[in-house]
């Protein structure tokens, strides 16, 4: 049997978690190849060294930390807008597919006098998109104002639509508003699948947040706009980006308090060498962060941050061996383990990294790199 036919199913890691024991596992999947095989001497080969059994008594009595809403995880890496207004522009990315989400845009990319002719734009390419492999949101105008309503009555006619990203989202009502619309006028056969992307513009949204966050059972992620925000901050934006970093972690946190996406900010430089190495050093600060997607405004970008966001095949190796192993040892009696590299190297192996290993493999089969 494979290693990664033993991979614990999703029930036993938290059989685990509690306490308890489990002798079989029924997850197979495979790994597609990333890249090329690395040569022997410069793979790391891992064994596990139990540190101690688990105190049976101990951890039937451990009172655990509620865990927050189970959320499946889809691929959403790369989130790329794509301007209402452009005809072309539409066609493109609807054909092309390549981004795992495709934002078409009826807000700042659309000038106040081609509202209108975004709008159908927008809901003629809806209607044209049951072939593409994105996933489709429309950004609607503010919901507060005439515009954002007109753009709700148009596009949910349309049964390809997936999602509503709702910009300039200060208190509850900006959501409530958004809910209301999709409930009373929305198509039935559809309406109960629509997803609400809350848009994070302004210190009043980020001090509502958990509030937000709650206010719909439509709500799927939470999304950093950055430049809206550093403008009605008076933030100055750097290359360093560490004037957002208070506000990219408190959305990061919100939303996994609470079983959300988190989508981080766009990078605006999108031409040349120096701006793709800038975009994927950014990519992967942001997933180090805990976002599990990035903003694209060109098709450029999307290649480089869904690849960022992807589980290496080095990730997905050591999660795979530690949910292996973390089966063998639980079998002995143990409660955590040492993964040991060759160069001699251990790190403690217990439940809280266990689950992160089963979220990593989880990533990696929702990018497709997973069997």
């Amino acid at each position: 049997m494979s290693a990664l036919a033993r991979i614990p199913t999703p029930s036993a890691l938290r059989a685990i978690q509690h306490g308890i024991r489990y002798s079989r596992c029924a997850c197979t999947c495979a790994v597609r190849p990333l890249a090329a095989p690395q040569p022997p001497h410069h793979r790391r080969t891992f064994i596990a060294a139990p540190l101690g059994a688990r105190d049976s008594a101990s951890a039937s009595t451990s009172k655990l930390a509620p865990e927050p809403p189970a959320r499946s995880v889809s691929a959403r890496r790369a989130l790329l807008y794509v301007p209402g207004s452009n005809v072309k522009m539409l066609r493109s990315a609807l054909s092309k597919g390549t981004s795992d989400a495709l934002i078409l845009d009826l807000e700042d990319s659309v000038a106040t006098g081609q509202k209108g002719a975004a709008r159908q734009n927008v809901f003629d390419a809806l209607q044209s998109a049951d072939s593409t492999q994105s996933q489709l949101f429309v950004r609607i105008n503010s919901p507060t104002r005439s515009f954002g309503f007109d753009d709700l009555q148009v596009v949910l006619k349309s049964s390809n639509l997936q999602g509503i990203v709702i910009p300039k989202v200060d208190t509850v009502q900006d959501v409530q508003v958004v809910d209301r619309c999709i409930s009373e006028h929305g198509l039935e056969t559809t309406k109960d699948r629509i997803k609400l992307i809350v848009s994070v513009e302004s210190p009043l949204s980020l001090i509502n947040l958990k509030e937000i966050a709650t206010s719909s059972n439509r709500i799927d992620a939470l999304l950093f706009a950055a430049e809206d925000y550093c403008a009605s901050s008076n933030i100055i934006r750097t290359e360093s980006r560490q004037e957002m970093l208070f506000v990219r972690s408190q959305i990061v946190a919100v939303a996994k308090a609470f079983g959300l996406g988190a989508i981080d900010l766009v990078r605006t430089a999108y031409k040349g060498e120096t701006a793709t190495q800038g975009l994927k050093e950014e990519a992967t600060e942001g997933r180090r962060l805990g976002f599990d997607g990035k903003q694209c405004i060109h098709p450029n970008q999307v290649e480089t941050v869904q690849k960022c966001f992807t589980p290496s095949e080095k990730d997905i190796e050591r999660a795979t061996r530690i949910l292996e192993q973390y089966n063998v040892a639980s079998l002995g009696g143990a409660g955590a383990y040492g993964l040991i590299g060759e160069d001699g190297n251990s790190a403690m192996i217990d439940a809280p990294m266990l689950l992160q290993a089963e979220r990593i493999l989880a990533q990696a089969k929702a990018a497709g790199v997973l069997l």
